[in-house]
């Protein structure tokens, strides 16, 4: 304040050869590798300060402060990929659910857009032959097997993690009625369609009018609390009983139509067949006659 001086604190990547985090990071090892005073120096240093950020007093810890900065970015970043965007306006999801909930997923990382492995979707499903092969497909898919049905696993799924979610608010404090019967009609838990709110919530996007409706009677950190643990069971669920069938499958299909990882950086072939193909059968052990995915 005595000498007006502005300092502007700037975040930067370890080891991304930013000039000025180089030179600090020598100026820190020259001094600690200098011969060290028999007292503090901080005890002959008074430097009245007052941090801002957007001209607004910071009156936390800094660290804490800049690592919340960098986590918006990070989440900004990741909100604004195509795959979400596609899907429509980020306000019709609750972003910060979103965050809280990877968050607690011990080595979550998204993938980059335009990762040559996405491309397969592009193709027609190899069981029904009649949609694109996407991520709300899986859920959806109209082939039916004796040990497979992604429909009524879905729809079983859904029911399971609507009454966990249910039965865990209800046991935080005594509910009317109307809670129930309110939370229970929200779209995001219509199985039958299924509605596009509950394709959201099965990705693992929570639907802003989901917390909208729970915020009128809990605080958003327990909100998240409570959904994040069951939320992540719920995808475990369908990871095990629909995901994992179809991608052992999956793999000895692309085997037998020479799909490649090489061909799948090309990009679907022009002359590839598989598109309009019938799904063929493979005989494996403990998947007699299941189509090969």
């Amino acid at each position: 304040m005595d000498h007006n001086l502005k300092v502007d604190l700037i975040k930067v990547p370890a080891h991304g050869d930013d000039i000025y985090n180089i030179q600090a990071d020598s100026l820190a090892k020259n001094a600690h590798l200098s011969l060290q005073p028999t007292f503090s120096p901080l005890a002959l240093y008074h430097a009245p300060y007052l941090l801002t950020f957007n001209f607004l007093p910071i009156d936390m810890n800094i660290r804490h402060f800049l690592r919340s900065i960098a986590d918006a970015h990070a989440l900004l970043s990741f909100c604004s990929m195509a795959r979400f965007t596609a899907l429509g306006s980020p306000s019709l999801f609750d972003w910060a659910g979103i965050h809280f909930c990877l968050s607690q997923i011990k080595g979550f990382a998204s993938h980059k857009n335009g990762h040559p492995e996405f491309w397969i979707f592009h193709w027609l499903c190899p069981q029904c032959n009649s949609a694109p092969e996407d991520l709300n497909h899986l859920w959806t898919c109209p082939y039916i097997l004796p040990d497979l049905n992604p429909c009524l696993t879905h729809r079983s799924e859904v029911i399971k993690f609507r009454d966990s979610c249910l039965f865990a608010f209800l046991s935080l404090k005594s509910l009317d009625v109307a809670f129930q019967t309110g939370f229970s009609a929200l779209d995001c838990w219509n199985y039958e369609t299924p509605s596009t709110s509950c394709l959201w919530l099965t990705r693992g996007l929570l639907p802003v009018h989901l917390t909208a409706f729970l915020k009128q009677y809990f605080p958003l950190s327990v909100i998240y609390k409570t959904i994040s643990p069951l939320l992540n069971d719920f995808q475990v669920e369908l990871y095990g009983e629909i995901w994992l069938c179809r991608n052992v499958l999956f793999h000895a299909w692309k085997e037998s139509q020479g799909i490649s990882a090489a061909s799948k950086l090309r990009g679907p072939s022009l002359n590839s067949s598989p598109i309009n193909s019938s799904p063929q059968f493979l005989r494996i052990p403990g998947f007699l006659g299941y189509p090969l995915l």
